[in-house]
Order: C-alpha cells, then structure tokens, then sequence
C-alpha cells in the first residue's frame, strides 16, 4: 500500500506542475515517472528498465506512429491542402446545417495545432445565417472537432489506449462506434430546431478533390492493415507512411517546409508521454500497486476507477495522451480489463479533456468568438454526460 500512496502524491506532483506551474505535460510526466522509481528502485534497475522500455517494440512503434502522424498533419499545412481539402468540401455541400458538422469533424481528424480556428469563422459565418448564439457556435466547432476523431484509427490517443491495455484496436473501436454515433448525435437536435435565415454566399478558395486523397489514404490504409489485417501497430505505421508519400508527391513541398513539418516540438512532447506512459507501467509492475489497487476496486464501484478518474484526469491536465498515460499505467495496472472497461475509460478520458476549461480547441474558439468558455458549457456538460452513460450501458452488455 505504501507503493501506491507514493504513486498518488507522484500523481498529484504532476498535476500541479502541468496545470499551475505550466510545466510542459511529457517533462511532467518523465520527471515524475523517473522520481517514483528511484524511490522505490536502486538506480541501475530503474536505468534497466528505461533500457528495456525505449528498445520495447511496441514502446518503439508507438513513437515512430506518433512522429509520423504529427509530419502527416504539419505537411497538410505546410502545402495549404488542408485549405483545398476545406473549400472543396464547402463547394460540394449546400446544407448548411450539414456543413456546420463536417467542416469541424473533418479538420478534428487531423489535429493541427490551432486547427479550431480554421473552423471557426466557417461556424461563426454558418452560425448567424441558422440562429445559433455564441455558446451555441462554440459548443458545435468544439464538440463536432472531436466526434469522428473520438474512434479514429490514426488518433495516438485511442493507439496509445490499446498498447497499454493490451486489446486488440478493432475490437476497441467496435466498441466506441455507438457511443461516437450517439456523441454525434447529441449535437444535431441543437441544429435541427433553428431555422436557415438566409442564403449564404460561401467564399471559394481554390478547391480540389485531389487534396482528401492523403487523407483518405492514410486512415483506409490504416483501417484495413490494422485491424482487417490484425497487423496493429504495423497497420498504423504503413497506413500514416502512406498518406505522407502520396502528400508529399502531391503537394510537392518544398525542402524548408518537409524540414519545419518534421522538426515540431509536438513531437518531442508526445513522444516523452507514450514513453513515460511505458516506463510507467514497467516500473509499477514491480511494485504491490497492482495488488493494492485491485483490492480496493473490490471496496469501490469500479465505475469510480472506469469513469471519474479518467474524466478527472482528462479535465485537469487538458491532455488526452497524458491523461491515458496515467490511467492505464496508474489506476488501472490492478484492474483485470475487458475491452469494455478500457472503451469506458479511454472514452470518459477523451471527454474530460474534451469540455475541459484548458482544452485550447475551446479556449481559441472562444476567443475568436469574444466569448467565454463556460458558455458553451450548458449544451456540452449535458452532451458529455449522455455519451458517457452510453459508454456505460456498452460496459454492462
């Protein structure tokens, strides 16, 4: 037990250097794992164990999938396809109801830094023509940003969840897929009660169907490698691999955009965090963690472990890796799991983070819409707590 009341008051080190001192979360997350070590280990083991987890393969293809994704996103940008990508689908869809849905479901599938605000104006535009007040925009461009990401074979967050819970990805994604239709779902009565007021003239940029193939390659790819194929982390590597070939021989850019595309800070941090997220695990595996926390799910409902320390995690650190991380190498290391119980806590994990008051998606889209980030709160605390309880009710099945 003195294991894991160490590992709480680690837990509470990290959450206070990345939420008040701003501490970035993958040092967070490092310092702290390397801290509980030393205070449970002699030095030479916790040094074997770092060995061990940065030569894992798993550990290894994480790392590579989580670089290639956030090249793949950062290309998209550097060659402006991603505005191609965004025009084209404004100029084939007419609804603007429709659109209000797919231009932020679309971008929140690659997730670009900022990317809220290449929605926003679409939504603030769209917004005024059907009638939606400014918590209402906020709570579309946020909310819609984060549907079809949520069971999304390319999301590092959902790969991250089946590396360390040990599930297979297509069976957790079978999981997710009602609750991402009922997530979707819980943002369009919000739409379909408001009235188009005008005919709206939509900007055209320059547009071409060409600009979604690297898209639509990478997550096909993926898809069918990964789980069709059962060749799990392999599927995700090749099928991001692809998109960024096919991007690169499209777009054709030049040599200084590929280096900035590569050379981002977000990897580094992503990658500290499926590292220390691993080396957590290894490192609590020898201590009485497990054990402890096991006889204590006996005490508790395990929903409290499932659900709230999740969304807790999710909530406080603004961080869906992060709060992954902790919950599975943490809380969850003395839970014996069912891929329900870790579709439940990835989901209630990806929700927290996503109303969270430090999710910069929320934060930017209220800023450009001069509003605060509470007043969306009244539709998306309502969205997120009945996709939960739909999480819940795929738990008992």
């Amino acid at each position: 037990m003195e294991h894991l009341i160490l590992l709480i008051g680690t837990l509470v080190a990290i959450l206070v250097a990345v939420v008040v001192f701003k501490v970035n979360i993958g040092v967070s997350l490092l310092l702290g794992t390397l801290f509980f070590g030393l205070m449970i280990q002699p030095i030479p083991n916790v040094l074997d164990t770092m060995f061990l987890t940065l030569t894992n393969e798993a550990t290894i293809l994480l790392i590579l999938i989580s670089i290639e994704i956030v090249f793949f996103v950062n290309l998209y940008s550097a060659t402006k396809m991603i505005d191609e990508a965004q025009s084209y689908i404004v100029s084939k869809v007419r609804n603007l109801k429709l659109l209000s849905v797919i231009i932020p479901s679309f971008l929140g599938l690659l997730p670009i830094a900022g990317g809220a605000l290449l929605s926003a104006p679409f939504i603030n535009m769209i917004g005024n023509d059907i009638g939606l007040n400014k918590g209402e925009k906020v709570f579309v461009n946020v909310w819609y940003r984060h549907t079809l990401l949520f069971a999304c074979p390319i999301n590092d967050a959902l790969i991250l969840t089946a590396a360390l819970a040990s599930v297979k990805l297509s069976n957790l994604i079978a999981f997710l897929l009602p609750s991402m239709l009922v997530m979707f779902a819980c943002g369009y009565p919000l739409l379909m009660k408001k009235r188009v007021r005008t005919e709206v003239t939509l900007a055209g940029r320059r547009s071409s169907g060409i600009s979604l193939l690297p898209f639509m390659l990478a997550v096909t790819v993926a898809t069918i490698l990964a789980t069709i194929l059962n060749m799990g982390l392999y599927g995700i590597a090749l099928g991001t691999l692809a998109g960024i070939i096919s991007l690169l021989l499209i777009g054709k850019p030049r040599g200084s955009g590929i280096l900035k595309s590569l050379m981002d800070r977000r990897a580094l941090t992503i990658s500290l965090v499926l590292y220390s997220a691993m080396l957590l695990r290894a490192i609590i595996a020898g201590t009485d963690v497990p054990s402890s926390i096991g006889s204590l799910s006996l005490t508790f409902p395990s929903v409290i472990f499932e659900m709230l320390l999740p969304f807790f995690l999710g909530y406080m650190l603004a961080s869906i890796s992060g709060a992954i991380a902790l919950s599975f190498a943490t809380f969850a290391a003395g839970m014996v799991l069912r891929v329900q119980d870790v579709a439940l806590i990835y989901g209630s994990a990806f929700l927290g983070y996503t109303v969270s008051p430090f999710h910069l998606c929320l934060v930017f889209t209220a800023e450009y819409l001069k509003t605060n980030v509470t007043s969306a709160y009244r539709y998306m605390l309502p969205a997120a707590a009945v996709t939960i309880i739909s999480l819940i009710v795929m738990r008992l099945v």
